[in-house]
């Protein structure tokens, strides 16, 4: 009993409302000096990257990278729950107090303390991520020429990555609607994505760095929902991956988180980086995914521009239309399953993603995605004769 008065005496003493008024000034100082620093960062790319991206971001990332890779399961995801939690407990606080008419004092503390964790976490996408928004692009780091181009080059692109995904497909698993399939632990699969990313650091040093292996999502049934397939929680630096997607995907989308823990944060340049990493992986899993998501994004920028052309590749005898497509519907089916529950969630995820995008200097919002084309076209320009 003596214990118990002494912690009470503790929670509503002087010393208590001293320390929480510390943790929230802390907290406040932190994040404003993190949003000063990305808002001054912005339009100046060089300083973003010789100063933040190339320096400050690889070391107060590391040990929070190092705590993830001794643990299974996400740090991030986990650290929201607990804080939902404390957000709940202090409703409940509140609620319980107001029913016995007792002063709000305890529940205020409670509350501030959310409301520190909260400033926290905000500050942390400024510290941990945003600011990478700024930094110089991928493009111009690697000398990749990024130009317009006609609707034959792009063609030309879709049937060489269709005729490399279709090598690279042959000798896998299929089930028996000839469907890729993969039997193995997605954590073992997971386990794999950096080692693509050493090769690749060859032929661009900058893709060379410190990895830590993704870990599946908890919540990939609302990732599902909302249509995302991967995510770099801001409230911790990992990389996370919804486990619903189609096992063909999911190495292309490991290896695209992975490019965020780089620095590189324009969703553009972490496809293209996430495909460099998965062709240039020894494992087929990894090289198929590679192929046959870049093939994806190559054919369906083909076919907002030309129809004829679109219909033309899949006549192509060097791609294995009949495999491919069986792999396309199958990882829509799973998409348009949870769309269909569930629309509205679906539009407003997009929504936000749009918005986010937009806010963190990405002027074409989630059409950014698509721009994975480009460097595409860029990085195999000679052998298409562009």
């Amino acid at each position: 009993m003596k214990k118990e008065s002494k912690i009470k005496k503790f929670l509503h003493g002087s010393r208590a409302r001293t320390i929480l008024l510390v943790i929230l000034c802390a907290a406040f100082l932190r994040l404003a000096l993190s949003f000063a620093a990305y808002m001054f960062t912005r339009g100046r790319p060089g300083l973003a990257s010789s100063v933040y991206s190339d320096k400050i971001f690889p070391v107060i990332t590391a040990p929070m990278k190092f705590f993830a890779s001794l643990v299974p399961f996400s740090v991030g995801e986990t650290l929201l729950i607990l804080l939902a939690a404390a957000f709940i407990a202090a409703l409940a606080v509140c609620i319980v107090r107001a029913a016995m008419k007792k002063k709000p004092r305890g529940f205020l503390r409670l509350l501030a303390a959310v409301l520190a964790a909260a400033m926290l976490v905000g500050g942390n996408f400024f510290v941990y991520g945003g600011i990478n928004y700024h930094a110089t692009q991928f493009k111009d780091i690697s000398g990749l020429t990024v130009e317009n181009t006609d609707t034959e080059t792009l063609r030309k692109l879709c049937v060489f990555l269709g005729g490399k995904a279709t090598e690279a497909r042959d000798g896998l698993t299929v089930d028996e609607r000839g469907v890729v399939t993969d039997k193995r632990p997605l954590r073992e699969i997971f386990l794999l994505s950096p080692e693509g990313y050493r090769a690749a650091a060859q032929e661009f040093p900058c893709l060379d760095g410190w990895l830590v292996a993704p870990k599946g999502a908890m919540f990939s049934e609302i990732m599902s929902y909302e249509q995302i397939s991967g995510i770099f929680p801001i409230v911790y630096t990992e990389s996370v991956v919804n486990t619903r997607t189609a096992i063909y995907d999911v190495p292309h989308v490991a290896c695209h988180e992975l490019a965020h823990q780089l620095g590189f944060a324009q969703e553009d340049e972490a496809n293209f980086i996430g495909y460099l990493a998965a062709i240039n992986n020894s494992d087929p899993l990894y090289v198929y995914s590679g192929y046959y998501n870049g093939f994806c994004y190559a054919m369906s920028m083909l076919y907002k521009y030309d129809k004829a052309g679109w219909e033309a590749v899949w006549s192509e005898e060097s791609i294995d239309t009949q495999g491919i497509s069986a792999d396309m519907r199958a990882s829509n089916e799973i998409w348009d399953a949870y769309r269909k529950k569930a629309p509205a969630v679906s539009q407003i995820s997009e929504a936000v993603n749009d918005s986010y995008l937009k806010s963190n200097n990405v002027g074409d919002g989630t059409r950014s995605y698509g721009r994975v084309v480009d460097l595409l076209i860029a990085y195999y320009g000679a052998e298409l004769g562009a």
